[in-house]
């Protein structure tokens, strides 16, 4: 006597029918065109998580010419040597104003055209390198104040040669002004920085 017949189960061994396995589809497990048969293989025909870009049909924004800035490549000699060697550098090209356009546009309390010319040929000069200027400059200014004077008649010359104001919102000039509060406060701040002991640090 066995289980079956405690259990009062019929001797014949009873058959399990067997599912029939689902085939997909050739189509369905077809490669898809343009994906590696690799890639395929390994994804499992998973779509990626992030879309691959064909960067070549990306729009690239072109820049009009009143929004660049003009460089040139100039000559140079060093007073130092006496060989009249000739060398070149990059020079920005400062923007000049006439004098209508001055008395116009650019008239200030806190400064005067004489100052004003005197900057700007500094500028020229010295390629904007400020430090520089404020230290050849006859008047008692602060590089922040030359700065601010040299952007904002920059600025102003700019918008008003402009047939509109649209045209040259893409300006370095225009787009990011010059802010005075924000570059003291600047520099104030990493002059605390640089200027505390090891101990303060420490703390």
């Amino acid at each position: 006597m066995d289980a079956k017949d405690i259990l009062g189960l019929p001797k014949t061994p009873l058959t399990i029918p067997q599912e029939k396995k689902s085939r997909l589809p050739k189509d369905s497990q077809r490669k898809p065109d343009g994906i590696s048969r690799e890639v395929y293989m390994l994804t499992g025909g998973l779509a990626p998580l992030m879309p691959s870009l064909d960067v070549s049909n990306l729009k690239r924004r072109t820049q009009s010419e009143s929004e660049k800035i003009t460089w040139q490549w100039l000559p140079f000699t060093n007073s130092a040597r006496k060989d009249d060697l000739q060398l070149y550098h990059w020079s920005v090209d400062v923007i000049k104003y006439t004098d209508e356009e001055y008395e116009k546009y650019l008239t200030d309390p806190a400064w005067s055209k004489e100052e004003t010319d005197q900057l700007f040929d500094l500028c020229e000069r010295f390629d904007l390198r400020f430090i520089v200027i404020a230290d050849r400059f006859p008047s008692s200014r602060t590089i922040e104040e030359l700065k601010n004077r040299y952007y904002g008649v920059s600025r102003t010359i700019l918008t008003a040669r402009a047939p509109s104001p649209a045209d040259v919102s893409g300006h370095p000039l225009v787009k990011d002004p010059y802010n005075v509060a924000q570059e003291i406060e600047r520099k104030r701040a990493l002059s605390m920085i640089l200027s505390q002991t090891k101990q303060q640090e420490r703390g």
